[in-house]
């Protein structure tokens, strides 16, 4: 191409020289002297160089190399690098655009390079980005680097920089976070693995969890240890994963759970129950074979559990830190088999048919099992407790009597019954003698008479703070506060024998001899001197009964005739009805302060403070057919022969209603159908032929049973009481 342009000029200058020989007129202009001329100059301005190279020759349209831009990118064509570059990119000096160049040398141009330092042999993806220069989980932490690749963006801290972290082994893991490891080494990762700590070796299910880490029938002990895998939910299970009814205790061949005769002896022939036939047996007739049978000695009659246990729930109610009120854990274990209640100044004691006994009201020594089985009754001081059990032994809790720890190996065994004043115990063995216990100034001390009571104790009276004990010889023995009886040494004489009953004021004693007569000690005041009645207990008309007020006594002879002495306002003085108590007289009853005397025609004889002593105001309602009667600290109440009942107490006193002496409010209930009456200090509880309770008196002794109606309206077996609060124990149907 270049030799033809240089042909193609040198013709041309042939041409011009001959035309100038032949004389031609017409002149040719050629201004650039490249060899064209002007009129047919395309680039008029080319600059002819003395011995051109290639790009500076001239061609047909006088132009060189030099003036020519193929691409139109401004940069002419020798200089140009990338001669095509595509129409509209900005190019360098060099005549190239980002899509012609390719800075990093990674094969992808710089117009769609997304990293655009890659470093030198690196591979790249179709972005011209290496692993170095990627983060696929933005992490952080560069995918050449990344030692976990997929970490997911909610486990990535905001702000954390490179992530980083320390397995269990200590070792470091770049880009991973903790669900990314595997710290047990077990092939399940963190994140993942529901058991984190699988010991090496173990071998593992898909969620990480060797049998070491499973639980399946989740009774607490793991399947590689548990010998029972199908214990039912709620179950209690022993180190092996076995609930009682999955074992077999007594070796018969047959689970505890199904099993009605579990104390099989070895070698016995067994039915398929797990049973022989003397085990079959059912010796107290409640329908509970003998095997199954927690309460053997079920009374004829009685109603009984699947376990054998007769007895019911428990309701109460008065003041609610008194007792009044059951929180949810007495509830539950007063729910059942409580056959009798014991109250003391603290609480209550509830007796049950297994013969364990459950401590509850409002005291700091309630709301607990007291003892576990065995339990015939429970006696009580102000503040303690003793129950005695079926084996002679006694348990003992609370204050002022409730620790026995000094006299335990004394109450191991042989006790047959147990006394007490307000703050001590004594208890009377199958010997004849008498352990003590308990404030001394309350009788709990009786060494002084240790001797005396070595043996031959038949039983025991006491007064608020002493004890008197009768022996089998008539004798008597006293102890404790001499002020209230402890001391009875100025009758000394008169009670070294003939003794046959004693009876005691809260702070005096009046013995009853074999002859009739009668001694009395203690508090003078209070029933403690007789001297003034004297010729009438001498014996010439026998003393048959002494009944008492908190200070005062009512001897009752056996012509039914009726003396009194001690505080005329505690009933010490009968005088104002002398002639209505001269004979008849059965039996009296007493409130704190007066006493009621029933007679054999069934009328009703009042006397004493006016805490029932005047009965004018229903007198007429008491001249005939009374057949019990009843009495809180301030008022009577008496049960008539067709069910009724009769309150008084208090008449001239405002709060008289409150204390049970006003029933007007419930009379239309009391009309009928009354079988017995119990009652607080200021209040009273009639249970009704059909079960029912109907109850009335100061709200704050339980005169207000309305929160509990719906529960005492059938089926309340027997009430109970302490100063304040009722119990009643509701009959359970199967």
């Amino acid at each position: 191409m270049n030799k033809a342009k240089t042909i193609f000029l040198a013709l041309i200058m042939l041409t011009a020289s001959l035309a100038g020989c032949l004389g031609g007129e017409t002149e040719i202009l050629d201004e650039d002297g490249d060899g064209v001329a002007d009129n047919l100059d395309l680039c008029p301005g080319t600059s002819v160089a003395a011995e051109p190279t290639e790009d500076g020759l001239i061609d047909s349209d006088g132009c060189n190399a030099y003036q020519f831009d193929d691409d139109g990118d401004d940069a002419n064509n020798v200089a140009d690098l990338c001669p095509m570059t595509p129409a509209g990119e900005s190019v360098d000096k060099y005549g190239c655009s980002q899509s012609q160049l390719d800075d990093d040398e990674d094969g992808v141009m710089n117009d769609v390079d997304l990293c655009t330092y890659t470093p030198a042999e690196e591979t790249v993806n179709a972005d011209g980005c290496s692993q170095s220069q990627l983060d696929d989980d933005a992490d952080g932490v560069m995918n050449n680097l990344d030692l976990c690749p997929f970490t997911p963006a909610e486990e990535i801290p905001v702000g954390s920089g490179v992530i980083m972290t320390i397995d269990a082994q200590g070792r470091r893991w770049v880009g991973c976070v903790w669900s990314q490891l595997d710290d047990d080494a077990d092939g399940v990762m963190n994140g993942v693995d529901l058991c984190p700590n699988t010991l090496a070796g173990e071998t593992f299910d898909t969620d990480g969890c060797s049998e070491s880490q499973i639980d399946d029938d989740e009774d607490g002990v793991m399947n590689n240890l548990d010998q029972c895998t199908d214990t039912l939910a709620g179950e209690d299970v022993d180190t092996d994963g076995c609930s009682w009814g999955q074992l077999d205790d007594d070796g018969d061949g047959v689970m505890n759970g199904v099993d009605l005769c579990p104390n099989t002896l070895a070698g016995e022939v067994i039915d398929t129950d797990g049973c022989t036939p003397s085990q079959r047996a059912d010796d107290d007739g409640d329908g509970v074979i003998n095997s199954r049978d927690i309460c053997l000695n079920t009374p004829a009659g009685e109603g009984v559990d699947t376990g054998g246990c007769h007895g019911g729930s428990v309701v109460t109610w008065g003041p609610w830190d008194r007792g009044g009120e059951l929180v949810p854990e007495d509830t539950s274990a007063l729910s059942s088999r409580v056959v009798e209640i014991f109250s003391s100044g603290i609480g209550f004691a509830a007796l049950k048919s297994d013969g364990s006994v459950y401590s509850f009201g409002g005291c700091q020594f309630c709301g607990f099992t007291a003892v576990n089985s065995g339990v015939i009754s429970i006696f009580s001081t102000d503040n303690a407790y003793a129950a005695l059990k079926s084996d002679g032994s006694v348990v003992t809790w609370g204050s002022w009597g409730g620790d026995s720890s000094s006299v335990s190996s004394e109450l191991s065994s042989g006790v047959v019954s147990i006394f007490s004043t307000d703050g001590a115990f004594a208890a009377v063995k199958s010997d004849g003698s008498v352990v003590t216990w308990g404030q001394s100034d309350y009788g709990g001390d009786s060494s002084s008479v240790s001797t005396e009571l070595s043996s031959g104790v038949t039983s025991i009276i006491s007064t608020d703070q002493a004890f008197a004990a009768l022996k089998s010889d008539g004798s008597v023995v006293t102890w404790g506060d001499s002020y209230t009886g402890g001391d009875s040494s100025t009758v000394s004489t008169e009670l070294s024998s003939g003794v046959t009953s004693i009876s005691s004021t809260r702070t005096a004693f009046a013995a009853i001899k074999s002859d009739g007569s009668v001694v009395t000690w203690g508090y003078h005041l209070e029933g403690g001197d007789s001297s003034s009645v004297s010729i009438w207990l001498n014996g010439a008309i026998d003393v048959t009964k002494i009944y008492s007020t908190s200070g005062a006594f009512a001897a009752v002879k056996s012509d039914g005739s009726v003396v009194t002495w001690g505080l005329s306002g505690d009933g010490g003085n009968s005088s104002s009805v002398s002639s209505e108590l001269n004979s008849g007289v059965t039996s009296i009853y007493a409130t704190q302060s007066a006493f009621a005397a029933l007679k054999s025609d069934g009328s009703v004889v009042t006397w004493g403070s006016m805490s029932g002593g005047d009965s004018s105001s229903v007198s007429s309602e008491l001249s005939s057919d009374v057949t019990e009667i009843f009495s809180n600290n301030f008022a009577f109440a008496a049960l008539k022969s067709d069910g009724s009942v009769v309150t008084w107490g208090n008449q001239n006193n405002q709060y008289a209603h409150q204390n049970g002496g006003n029933s007007s409010s419930v009379s239309s209930e009391l009309g009928s159908g009354v079988v017995e009456i119990y009652s607080t200090s200021g209040a009273f509880a009639a249970l009704k032929s059909d079960g029912s309770v109907v109850t009335w008196g100061a709200t704050s002794s339980g005169g207000n049973s309305s929160h509990v109606s719906s529960e005492l309206n059938s089926r309340v077996i027997q009430i109970y009481s302490s100063d304040n609060v009722f119990v009643a124990i509701i009959e359970i149907t199967n």
